[in-house]
């Protein structure tokens, strides 16, 4: 074989093996995972909630704030976390949302479509022979809204990247239903207190919220009666649940604006990780 023949196999080998870096690790390494982009020995590490002890919050432990009775009433469901925020995943977090490394879109997508599939089968019903029902399924998929201050610096809104995803890996509706009129700053600098505070008065609907709503999932007017209230699932997305606060102020927005347009909302949570 000739050097210019020897050259190109190197030259090849070269660029197969550059193309082939995990992007988590940096490894050039041949070994990738179901995760676009990261290798075996990253994905399994990655830190699943399996065994859920607060049926309310997802947390894998104890938790003596959704035991509190102020707690006790919120506006959604409940709330489910892919993983725990260990330092990896504030680290792959931190890459997506603060550095743009769009890389981890993908690979981060298809740990919240895990998660979600993990959803579909927690609350599939049973039918009255005791049968397994059809797995439940959100109506549309929606997203915890940033701020154009945030929108700006970012150039993108980490939240929505992600329910994107999840929207489109199972064929569902995404919406836009919120907006985030002023900057309230990064809550990870805050006390819990403050950051429930905070996300009082943060969020608000988006003027044509309850038409978008009636659009996507009531396909045909005639299944209900004058002034029948409309059942809708939907699913509300962000990248970290720490005090529940940003959710639950979403969640009471989405739900009072829809129920004044006779809509009640059932409003699952899913986040990336769990804090």
């Amino acid at each position: 074989m000739g050097i210019i023949s020897k050259t190109r196999l190197f030259m090849n080998w070269l660029l197969h093996r550059q193309s082939h870096t995990c992007i988590a690790c940096g490894t050039l390494t041949g070994r990738f995972s179901e995760y676009d982009g990261i290798c075996t020995a990253c994905s399994v590490q990655i830190p699943w909630i399996y065994n859920i002890r607060c049926v309310h919050c997802g947390r894998p432990t104890f938790c003596p704030d959704c035991a509190r009775p102020v707690r006790m009433v919120r506006d959604y469901v409940c709330n489910r976390s892919a993983t725990s925020y260990t330092p990896m995943m504030r680290e792959w977090i931190g890459q997506f949302k603060y550095r743009g490394n769009e890389k981890f879109a993908s690979a981060l997508g298809e740990i919240m479509n895990r998660a979600y599939q993990a959803m579909r089968h927690e609350f599939a019903g049973q039918d009255d022979s005791g049968l397994t029902r059809s797995l439940w399924n959100a109506d549309i998929v929606t997203c915890v809204p940033v701020s154009k201050t945030r929108l700006m610096e970012r150039g993108f809104n980490q939240a929505q990247v992600l329910a994107e995803e999840i929207a489109l890996r199972n064929k569902l509706p995404f919406v836009s239903l919120l907006a985030r009129p002023h900057d309230t700053g990064k809550q990870s600098f805050k006390t819990k207190k403050e950051r429930i505070n905070t996300m009082d008065n943060a969020f608000s609907a988006i003027p044509n919220m309850a038409k978008l709503l009636k659009s996507l999932v009531l396909k045909a007017d005639s299944q209900y009666a004058s002034g029948q209230m409309r059942f809708v699932t939907v699913l509300l997305v962000d990248d970290i649940y720490t005090t529940g606060s940003t959710l639950q102020a979403c969640a009471r927005v989405l739900g009072e604006r829809a129920a004044e347009q006779g809509i009640h909302l059932n409003i699952f949570c899913l986040t990336l990780a769990r804090s």
